[in-house]
């Protein structure tokens, strides 16, 4: 069942137009999403969805970088994008009343960028230097680090930002074609929330997409259902020892994803959390611990990340086993399972009061070839979950294939390791 107030039409050029009203405002949320991200290039391509995401701004025919920075300004609207693993998108949120110019340059600016060699030379300096600055991030760098370890020579498993020998390597050329195989009509999703209406949002798409090619869809049949174990000790002189763990997990519309996120919840996702709770509150021992997980199309991972003090490293490696062996051991309570349940309605109903997650819910769900469920739907899932669901989904996650380290800190290769309990 489609959400209420969601409205979806194909167009001719097989964009798909998805929104949805949300009463009492007066702004619009509007994205255009493509179905590619850093998952879908080549070794020799790395990076170059991100780059590409940046070149978007610096100009078209109609516009140049400053003439945009302006429009934007002068209509009183935001603009921004970002490349992800599956996807990249440009969104804007902007009064409705000048909704129509601002997807005039918006679609101009992805539709016709230039790409022009000059400006691909400055911006080259800019993404190496973003590059450079996500390197002296450890608490963001440990989390490629584990994903290398976790999908090997998978494109998956690569840094979204890419390889610096990549970017500075690109031609106009090259990056053109890059560009018009995968900004294409069949890779397209447009979403737009707020005070929308749909018959007219899609007539003005279709105004600025006329004959674009409809291309090929992407295709992702590489997927890794099992990933790999390993270990990856990093040394840098750091103040704190940055840790992740990780195992299996779930694709994005696995039937279990619902008890999966109540799952992760109880383990480190909440301040109430079992990690949380032992680690940082009781133990005093991390200013920062929480799980997560990454669902992707055919494949996915769960994870546990913590910053601590280098001396505390191995004791931390150790107390987050024991929570996990807990688990596994042990189970989970009835308390924690409503506790969580809870928990999660009250942050679903709340994040849907904002036009802008709902576009990007709408958008994300499109593009996975999910179904389009109501908050309602969503809550009746999560609220069906049960502690049998919950020890499964443990048993087919954390506790299936063991589990993997990265770890960003001042230590030697064989200084720090997993006791290999889970």
């Amino acid at each position: 069942m489609a959400e209420s107030g969601l409205e979806k039409t194909e167009l001719d050029t097989k964009v798909r137009v998805l929104t949805e009203r949300v009463p009492g405002v007066r702004s619009v949320s509007l994205g255009i999403w493509m179905n590619a991200g850093s998952r879908d290039e080549s070794e020799r391509q790395y990076g170059l969805s991100h780059f590409l995401e940046h070149m978007l701004f610096k100009g078209t025919s109609r516009m140049r970088a400053r003439d945009i920075a302006e429009a934007f300004d002068n209509l009183g609207a935001d603009i921004n994008a970002f490349t992800g693993r599956e996807s990249t998108s440009v969104y804007t949120r902007a009064l409705d009343e000048f909704l129509p110019r601002v997807m005039e340059i918006t679609f101009d600016m992805v539709r016709h960028a230039l790409l022009e060699p000059g400006d691909l030379d400055a911006e080259r300096q800019v993404v190496q230097g973003e590059i450079n600055m996500h390197a002296d991030s450890p608490d963001e760098l440990v989390h490629d680090y584990l994903a290398g370890v976790l999908w090997g020579d998978h494109p998956i498993g690569h840094s979204v930002l890419g390889d610096i020998d990549v970017i500075k390597g690109v031609s106009s050329e090259s990056l053109s074609g890059f560009y018009r195989e995968r900004y294409v009509g069949s890779r397209i999703v447009v979403a737009a929330a707020g005070a929308v209406d749909h018959e007219r949002i899609c007539g003005l798409v279709s105004e600025q997409l006329d004959g674009l090619d409809a291309g090929a869809p992407t295709v992702r049949d590489n997927s890794i259902e099992v990933p790999l174990t390993g270990r990856k000790i990093v040394w840098k002189e750091t103040e704190q020892a940055h840790i992740t763990i990780g195992s299996k997990g779930l694709s994005r519309n696995h039937p279990d994803r619902f008890a999966l996120a109540v799952m992760d919840t109880i383990i480190g996702g909440s301040m109430s959390s079992r990690l949380f709770q032992r680690i940082r509150e009781e133990m005093g021992l991390v200013y920062s611990i929480y799980s997560y997980s990454g669902l992707f199309m055919g494949m996915g991972m769960v994870g546990i990340y913590c910053g601590t003090q280098p001396v505390q490293a191995q004791d931390v490696i150790r107390l987050i086993e024991d929570e996990l062996v807990k688990v596994r051991d042990g189970g989970f309570t009835s308390e924690e399972l409503e506790r969580t349940q809870k928990h999660i309605k009250g942050s679903m109903t709340i994040s849907m009061e904002d036009s802008d997650h709902r576009m990007n819910r709408m958008a994300k769900t499109e593009l996975e070839g999910g179904e389009h469920l109501t908050v309602d739907q969503v809550v009746e899932h999560v609220e069906s979950v049960t502690l049998d669901d919950l020890h499964r989904i443990f048993e087919e996650t954390w506790g299936s294939v063991g589990a993997s380290l990265s770890v960003i800190g001042p230590f030697e290769d064989d200084e720090l390791c997993l006791s290999g309990r889970i």
